[in-house]
């Protein structure tokens, strides 16, 4: 069982049930799961059939799949990007920014870090907001 989350708080997984094959079983269905080192310039001409990609997250120290978030909202992905596996509260704004829709994790991590941890978040304007633009949507 696993926990879906997004700037509010915890929320219903609406694509539970959903199959998402990596790229090595894919055959056109609406979901996808990309390892972070995946190179994602010949992924656009999936878009418009892909409402779900999904990219795992091993550890935490791992940033690679903040990178391909944002580089496939550059690519002009527009359907829904959730960030899955070992993420901490603290990288919330973080997978945000870089284009994430929602983070899915673990129950035992759900029961370690309860939803008014991750509603404690603040989105105000950061730093680094004030001197870059926004990932494109």
């Amino acid at each position: 069982m696993t926990q879906v989350i997004t700037a509010q708080g915890f929320v219903e997984d609406i694509f539970a049930g959903t199959p998402v094959p990596d790229m090595d079983s894919y055959e056109n269905g609406p979901a996808l799961r990309l390892a972070p080192d995946t190179d994602p310039t010949g992924l656009s001409a999936h878009f418009a059939r892909l409402d779900l990609i999904v990219i795992p997250f091993e550890t935490h120290a791992d940033g690679r799949g903040f990178s391909l978030a944002a580089i496939l909202r550059v690519l002009g992905y527009k359907g829904h990007l959730r960030a899955s596996g070992a993420l901490l509260v603290d990288q919330l704004r973080a997978a945000v920014r870089a284009g994430f829709d929602d983070i899915e994790i673990s129950a035992p991590q759900a029961d370690r870090n309860p939803e008014p941890q991750w509603q404690s978040v603040r989105f105000g304007q950061s730093y680094q907001s004030r001197l870059m633009p926004e990932t494109p949507r």
